[in-house]
């Protein structure tokens, strides 16, 4: 458990020094992209002259960011169920009003589009749900069993691959091992790689297919974990050091690369 702790401090430090100027940069290139697209998506503003819908709710006397920037600010807001049907002005809003419709006063508060996932891995999430799906699981050995049964369907020698698995939920907290792997795919080069996308678990067999041992060097921007006492890779590679087990898997077709961005895409629409 004290391993665990002091790997994982590592592995967050690291995260969160590389992950805080893209999150920022992201952020403002995603801030000056978003056109009038959001503005209609989640705003469904009516003209005046179109019938107004009844509202559940209205918003009243907000500043209110549209992100449309022919309209960039607004002072009300009217709902229906889970549905925006009006963005504009308090005279306007009014208009959706009845005797039942809830209304609340921001007095000045800002709002802003809401959204559910504003990063994800379109490619990342459709190739989990076509290889090996580690999602959800709560428990070392629950990760394990998930990897054993796919080894017994996998040909010797070829590569197993999955995503989705996270130490942080399990029961105790602890990363895999490769000794953990090679007790149950010694025969296959296993890399799985951790929800956030920021490390991978990997066997042996794959580990000697990079040519990594105790005196391989840690990449720029990535680590390569090693147990305390011998110095030997433990299987866990952060960020960049990945690549260097990563670049002997097979690439993708572009039609497995297609297949895969369609899978991600109705998976998130499943969930809204």
């Amino acid at each position: 458990m004290k391993n665990y702790s002091q790997d994982l401090r590592s592995f967050l430090r690291r995260r969160e020094a590389r992950s805080t100027f893209r999150r920022r940069l992201a952020m403002m290139n995603a801030m000056k992209a978003l056109p009038s697209f959001l503005f209609l998506a989640f705003c469904s503003a009516l003209p005046a002259s179109m019938k107004a819908e009844t509202a559940q709710m209205v918003f009243l006397n907000g500043n209110i960011y549209t992100m449309n920037e022919r309209a960039p600010h607004a002072e009300a807001i009217a709902t229906q169920g889970d549905r925006i049907v009006f963005v504009g002005s308090n005279d306007s809003a009014k208009k959706y009003q009845t005797a039942g419709t809830r209304v609340i006063d921001l007095a000045g508060k800002t709002v802003v589009p809401g959204l559910t996932d504003s990063h994800c891995h379109i490619f990342g999430i459709g190739e989990r749900e076509l290889t090996l799906n580690l999602e959800g699981t709560n428990t070392l050995q629950d990760f394990l069993d998930k990897v054993k049964e796919r080894t017994a369907k996998t040909e010797r020698g070829k590569w197993i691959t999955g995503r989705g698995w996270i130490e942080t939920f399990w029961q105790p907290p602890q990363f895999p091992t490769r000794a953990d792997l090679d007790k149950i795919a010694p025969d296959n080069p296993v890399f799985l790689t951790r929800a956030d996308g920021h490390a991978a678990i990997v066997n042996t067999a794959a580990l000697r297919l990079a040519q990594i041992d105790k005196n391989t060097p840690n990449p720029f921007g990535g680590e390569i974990l090693r147990d305390k006492q011998t110095g030997e890779a433990t299987g866990m590679l952060l960020d960049h050091a990945q690549g260097l087990v990563g670049k002997n898997i097979p690439k993708a077709s572009e039609a497995e690369r297609r297949e895969a961005f369609v899978v991600g895409v109705k998976r998130e629409i499943s969930l809204g």
